[in-house]
């Protein structure tokens, strides 16, 4: 038996107008290209940095190395021999003194440390990198990032990371040597915060101007969808409101027309039978088994006019009406509930009107599709709004009511968003689904009037 009661609990839904979603989006997006192309902007700045730096750190350990350091290395130097190495030893100094070099090491083709500026590693042997040995006997140069893992460079890690660079030369006596020197990466941080600050200011500001672009087309894209949107939710209100004058002209129809004649024709059927000869027993019978029958079929037309369209737009006439489509569906093997909150009374009549067409065609969708055996209809307040839902332990839904293919629920989804609501499909934890509709107490009517 359907029952009316009030019950508690919250639902929370709403719906953005496209623009202002479009505009978030392209926001959102905006900023994210932002981000990519900072970071982009950041790694390429220090790539091409370190490329600048170790071109320069070349140039200039080429130039120290056959300019500078290699004439001051004879038979001597490489003996040991302290004065001979003395110009050599004022030659790095002053060039240690403004900061820029910072470690020399001179090499043998058998990997001797002919000379450094660190004593402690004159005439001491070890192995080289292939790429140091095919310098010798060549004047081309090798440069990196210095690896301080090695154990020759353990007196240049106390400086932190260098420019390594190798250099092949000739000595005084025109034997091949390479000349190992480290450069301060000063140098090479200066260039990278030019480098970055001047890609990323081209960067950004190539976006800035690509966005300023952009903004407009996005916006009239939006405003367009927009548009669009609205005269498809419009087509879509005035075919439910026709559908709904159609409904109503079918129920004035069935009760000033059909269901008079068929009353008039009850209370004729008993004045005839009187009129009959007392010997006509069985036409007698057969009009008073037609009479209870006729008398079935009224009443079922009179409820298929309340299921058509309900005349009372109050509580009351609701829940009279949900009663009747509680009734029908029981005779189709479904168990209906019925929860209206008292609250209903203060509803207006545009949503107890609306709120019967989301009741009736969520239920219809239950008997039809949903295989259940259970249903419970609900409609509270809920603030300024009202929650409607049809609640089933029948077979899952679809993904959203307009992906599950039924017109009626499509027609409700546009009608609600078109009052400033929305409609829900979804699948219960425990089995089952719930069609659920959230739309203002107030709005303007999109029912014929």
């Amino acid at each position: 038996m359907a029952r009316a009661r009030r019950r508690g609990g919250e639902l929370r839904t709403g719906s953005r107008p496209i623009v202002r979603e479009a505009i978030s989006r392209f926001a959102l997006w905006t900023l994210a290209a932002f981000l990519i192309v900072t970071v982009c902007a950041v790694l390429v700045a220090r790539t091409l940095a370190a490329d600048l730096a170790l071109r320069e750190a070349s140039l200039r350990g080429r130039t120290f190395a056959l300019n500078v350091a290699a004439p001051f290395v004879d038979r001597a130097v490489r003996a040991g021999d302290r004065g001979s190495t003395a110009s050599l030893v004022t030659v790095v100094q002053s060039r240690r003194r403004d900061g820029s070099l910072v470690h020399v090491k001179l090499w043998s083709a058998d990997g001797q440390v002919i000379w450094s500026d660190e004593e402690a590693l004159i005439g001491r042997t070890y192995a080289m990198d292939e790429e140091v040995k095919a310098l010798f006997g060549t004047q081309q140069v090798f440069a990196d990032l210095s690896d301080l893992t090695k154990v020759e460079n353990a007196a240049e890690r106390a400086s932190g990371q260098l420019l390594e660079v190798y250099v092949g030369a000739f000595d005084a006596d025109h034997r091949p040597i390479v000349i190992e020197s480290y450069w301060s990466t000063a140098r090479l941080e200066s260039d990278t915060k030019l480098v970055l600050l001047r890609l990323t200011a081209l960067a950004i500001g190539s976006m800035l101007v690509l966005t300023l672009f952009l903004l407009p087309l996005a916006l009239s894209l939006a405003r367009g969808v927009d548009h669009a949107q609205a005269e498809r939710n419009e087509m879509l209100r005035h075919a439910l409101a026709a559908s709904d004058l159609e409904r109503r002209r079918i129920a004035e129809e069935l009760h000033d027309g059909l269901i008079q004649n068929l009353a008039a024709l009850g209370y004729a059927l008993p004045l005839i039978a009187r009129e009959l000869p007392e010997d006509s027993h069985g036409a007698r019978e057969m009009l008073d088994s037609t009479t209870p029958n006729l008398q079935g079929e009224i009443a079922a037309l009179r409820g298929l006019v309340t299921d058509l369209y309900p005349a009372d737009p109050s509580r009351g006439g609701l829940l009279s009406a949900l009663d009747i489509l509680a009734t029908r569906a029981g005779e189709s093997g479904v168990t209906v509930d019925v929860d209206v909150s008292e609250r209903y009374a203060s509803v207006s009549k545009e949503a107890i009107q609306l709120t019967y067409r989301v009741l009736r065609e969520g239920l219809r969708n239950v008997v039809k599709h949903a295989a259940a055996s259970t249903a419970r209809l609900t409609a509270r307040v809920d603030g300024r709004d009202v929650v409607v839902s049809v609640r089933d332990d029948g077979v899952g839904p679809p993904a959203s009511p307009a992906a599950a293919g039924h017109f009626g629920l499509r027609l409700l989804e546009d009608t609600l968003k078109d009052v400033g609501g929305s409609l829900t499909l979804v699948r219960l934890p425990d089995g089952g689904t719930e069609l659920v509709a959230r739309f203002p107490q107030n709005f303007q009517s999109v029912f014929p009037a």
